[in-house]
């Protein structure tokens, strides 16, 4: 099928063209947007799409048709919607140009986009296949909305703020919803929802998710507790994370490590992880340090702009010079005891690292701090359950040995770090 596919931008596209070359469909490419404006932002999202189809060896056809008192006169003052209109104009322009240059069919990467009338589209494009005798070649794309959003950042695209017209352009700002179609409300919901913590919200008010979102956190060690604790603060709307870890993925992280898989072999743990969250949540600020941390660097983490710091090194020596330096600073600790040997997430507890029962490694922590006349407190999530296998001789300070983990414990360990900085974030008043 000889297809010509409207853009209306090039992160719309990316999804839409990848979908159809699975299906063997090479389509080529159609801009006419009269719609967007101003100009700076046509010429934007219109460059973009020239250099995509580029990359892509798609043939580009091109209508620069950039004509605001043209918009305006066809959209307001008729029978339909503005956004009904919209589709008309274009789609009606799109099919015309694809029956008088031989084309089978014509389509459009409306089609992706969740803030659409996704009904109208469909409709427009099959009043517009039957004026012009040709096939409106239609498919749901909705599902890939996200993933080609993500696809585009990852190329560097240029990502607009707004649907595209002048009308778009002052909802944005003034932050209008109404019962327009393309704008959701319960009338017309969206296949995917304004915000992907929506539940979140529910569960604590929209205060609290602002408040979620201008926290920082530094997670060391990003192995299998650090990981799980990095992705649930990412889908738990925390905004600023930073991850630190100097190891690679090896063999051996499958089976407990976020990031670990058959395809990341060999990569860095932290920026292979930074990826996944981002994919997760775009909007969140990672920072990542492919470095070890030790006393000696300690100053490029920032340590003392954070509003928590999460604990999950494996070597005692960097772990109690991490405590120590977060201790003479404002940022909250929790610290991660052994979860090696475990096989019981429900033997995991949460108290003071003074407090802690059958935990070798909580023993020697403490042994430690004190020879160091260390006299402060914070929380550590620990294990009491009792391994056969398991004894104090097993932790060296300054040493890393190898243990047996499994992921249910070192998962839940991870997630109840979490929770004790998204709790303690949303019971702090100020």
């Amino acid at each position: 099928m000889k297809l010509l596919l409207h853009c209306c931008c090039a992160p719309c596209s990316v999804s839409c063209i990848d979908n159809l070359r699975a299906e063997k469909i090479e389509p080529d490419l159609f801009w006419y947007n009269p719609n967007i404006h101003p100009y700076t932002e046509y010429k934007s999202r219109r460059d973009c799409l020239n250099d995509f189809s580029k990359t892509q060896n798609l043939q580009l056809i091109s209508d620069d048709t950039y004509n605001v008192e043209f918009f305006i006169n066809e959209t307001l003052n008729k029978n339909k919607s503005r956004c009904e209109m919209c589709y008309l104009t274009r789609l009606f322009k799109t099919a015309k140009t694809a029956k008088e240059e031989g084309y089978d069919a014509f389509s459009t990467t409306l089609l992706i986009s969740p803030y659409q009338d996704h009904e109208a589209i469909k409709k427009t494009g099959e009043d517009a296949a039957n004026k012009f005798n040709i096939d409106f070649f239609y498919k749901d794309f909705r599902l890939l909305f996200k993933e080609s959003q993500s696809l585009a950042r990852a190329k560097n695209l240029y990502l607009q703020k707004y649907c595209g017209c002048i009308f778009s352009e002052e909802e944005r700002y003034l932050k209008i919803r109404n019962d327009k179609p393309g704008i959701h409300n319960k009338k017309n919901p969206p296949l995917i929802t304004d915000s992907f913590y929506e539940r979140l919200e529910l569960l604590t008010g929209s205060d609290c998710i602002k408040k979620l979102k201008q926290t920082r956190v530094l997670v060391f060690g990003a192995g299998g507790v650090g990981s799980w604790a990095a992705e649930a603060l990412v889908r738990s709307c925390v905004g600023k994370i930073g991850i630190i870890d100097n190891d690679i993925i090896a063999l051996s992280n499958i089976n407990r490590q976020v990031e670990a898989t058959s395809l990341t072999l060999g990569l860095p743990k932290a920026s292979t992880l930074k990826k996944r969250l981002l994919e997760i949540n775009p909007e969140c600020e990672i920072t990542v340090w492919d470095e070890l941390f030790c006393k000696e660097n300690a100053h490029i983490f920032d340590i003392e702009n954070a509003g928590y710091v999460i604990d999950a090194i494996d070597t005692i020596n960097h772990k109690l010079d991490l405590i120590e330096l977060t201790h003479r600073t404002k940022a909250v600790l929790y610290s991660s005891m052994g979860m090696a040997l475990k096989m019981d997430p429900l033997k995991i507890k949460l108290d003071s690292i003074w407090k802690t029962k059958a935990c070798p490694l909580a023993r020697i922590i403490r042994h430690e701090l004190r020879k160091r006349n260390f006299s402060g407190d914070f929380n550590v999530v620990y294990s009491d359950e009792i391994s056969e296998n398991e004894n104090a001789s097993f932790f060296v300070p300054g040493q890393k040995r190898v243990n047996g983990s499994i992921v249910t414990v070192t998962a839940a360990a991870g997630f109840a770090l979490a929770s004790l900085v998204i709790n303690d974030v949303l019971s702090n008043k100020n």
